[in-house]
């Protein structure tokens, strides 16, 4: 069967759409969002139209969050045997469901997909900077993937808390969530060896033990 003009240009138009996200969470992700130029991201993805990205996101913020919605999908696909809820209702039970459920996808899916890595690089970027602890005055246009049921797992996990502790306590578990990742995959990037990958999950494990001690830490006087 011979393919449409219409279905052609269809097909084009996607490639370059995809070229676009591959280059350009590779560079938001090995150096930062607001150091890569989005001149730089069309000449890596190959192409000579400077318009071509504007017409396909309208500016960096609608290109991120096509980066973020291309990974989140899937991670929280991943995420559903983590939010099953266990026999026990104790509160440490809650403390490591709630660390398995933030943590153990994200590996999953680094594992699973190479291109994930580039995704936990740039979150870590945007969480920091689109934190409000740090920064009341912070505003974004970017969506995060707001998943209810891993909200109201921490919910439960930080009962023991005031409101005021329990957005540190969150602001410290996703900063050492996605930078402890991050850095991980740094640390190992030299040599992708059996050993570095064995080595590579055993500290994976430990960002979510670090994370299940932080929310079952007791109230600061």
């Amino acid at each position: 069967m011979v393919q449409s003009a219409g279905n052609k240009h269809s097909d084009r138009s996607a490639q370059t759409r995809q070229r676009f996200i591959e280059a350009a969470e590779k560079l938001f992700a090995e150096r930062s969002i607001d150091s890569v130029s989005l001149n730089e991201i069309t000449v890596a993805a190959g192409q000579k139209n400077r318009n071509a990205l504007q017409y396909h996101f309208g500016n960096r913020d609608g290109l991120l969050q096509v980066i973020i919605d291309t990974h989140s999908q899937r991670v929280r696909e991943l995420r559903q045997p983590f939010l099953t809820p266990e026999s026990t209702g104790r509160q440490s039970d809650l403390h490591r469901r709630a660390a398995k459920a933030l943590v153990r996808p994200l590996t999953d899916y680094i594992e699973e997909n190479p291109s994930g890595v580039y995704y936990i690089k740039i979150l870590s970027q945007l969480a920091a900077l689109n934190s409000p602890v740090l920064n009341p005055a912070t505003t974004t246009a970017i969506s995060f993937d707001n998943d209810e049921a891993l909200a109201q797992l921490f919910r439960h996990a930080l009962s023991h808390l005031r409101a005021t502790e329990i957005r540190r306590r969150m602001f410290l578990t996703i900063s050492m969530t996605f930078h402890g990742i991050a850095d991980i995959c740094r640390a190992s990037e030299v040599d992708n060896s059996s050993a570095t990958l064995r080595t590579r999950r055993k500290m994976f494990d430990q960002v979510t033990l670090a994370v299940e001690l932080l929310l079952a830490a007791k109230p600061q006087e």
